[in-house]
């Protein structure tokens, strides 16, 4: 498991009730999610330098993802599942939405609210007068979960109804999207959209969907500091492996303009690269220990 990562657990901010679990009660959390490039704060409309193998500038375009099956672990290594709030917007059927971008600048594709904060509640131990639990790690995985991707978009509850976080074909949703435009000599629009794919079925005409390549990683952050940290999300760090400045050879030209885009099926050249960061094995959709785009802030 890396080292590194953070949840930021908040103080109690309603009276503990009785939990499912015997000896514990329910608590609220709050687990916080920074925007990050570097080591500067994600903002659209900002310029970032020193980015891709040849410390390109890039501009951001769009900069989210789904988070299901949260827990928090304990010392012993204890899982504890924490139950994600359904506010009928940002969150709901056990799936938030972390949103970075506020439809300014260049990140026409969204909307001026944010969402950084997931608040939910877990089973722990009574604290007995105060003070921390004795967590030590944060794991959750990154897009929807598999009985929930492949459904009618028009009858999904929120979350979920997200267009724009989706594909057409067999209703699947885009788990994690990071875009940016490249300036300088030679523009382009670089971009990765992570989903399921390989899937067999027609979700459509309710037939039952199994995919090849899951594309699920699972973001395991140990270490744990109570009330001071959040998650950090680099964006930058998507494009790490990728030459910006000159673009691939596997980039497409279309009307004039360049796009170097990975929609989870190819080109190998350009998915491998920024999966890698994502700790995703592109060849087969398994997570990986070399993730590089979550750590503590």
């Amino acid at each position: 498991m890396q080292l590194s990562r953070l949840v930021a657990l908040f103080p109690l901010l309603i009276p503990a009730c009785d939990s499912h679990e015997p000896g514990f009660t329910d608590e609220p959390v709050e687990i916080v999610f920074e925007g990050r490039v570097g080591g500067e704060p994600f903002a659209c409309g900002r310029s970032y330098s020193g980015l891709g193998t040849d410390g390109a500038t890039m501009t951001p375009q769009d900069f989210r993802f789904y988070v299901h099956d949260v827990r928090l672990v304990t010392i012993e290594g204890e899982e504890h599942p924490v139950t994600i709030e359904d506010d009928g917007v940002n969150q709901g059927s056990g799936v938030a939405l972390i949103d970075f971008e506020d439809g300014s600048g260049s990140c026409t594709n969204g909307t001026p609210e944010l969402h950084t904060t997931l608040k939910g509640v877990v089973a722990a131990q009574p604290r007995h007068g105060g003070g921390a639990h004795d967590f030590v790690a944060l794991r959750f995985k990154i897009g929807v979960p598999e009985e929930l991707n492949h459904t009618d978009l028009t009858q999904a509850p929120a979350p979920l109804n997200d267009t724009t976080m989706s594909w057409s074909w067999n209703y699947g949703h885009i788990f994690f999207t990071a875009w940016g435009v490249v300036e300088g000599d030679a523009p382009s629009t670089v971009g990765l959209h992570v989903g399921s794919i390989g899937c067999e079925g027609d979700a459509m005409a309710g037939e039952i969907v199994s995919c090849a390549n899951s594309n699920r990683p699972e973001i395991e952050l140990d270490g744990f500091i109570a009330e001071t940290g959040k998650v950090s999300v680099d964006w930058g760090a998507v494009f790490s492996g990728l030459t910006l400045a000159t673009p691939s050879t596997e980039c497409e030209e279309m009307e004039g303009k360049t796009t170097c885009a990975c929609h989870s099926f190819g080109p190998e050249a350009l998915c491998s690269s920024m999966f890698s960061p994502l700790g995703l094995d592109w060849t087969n959709g398994d997570s990986t220990a070399n993730q590089a785009i979550f750590r503590v802030q």
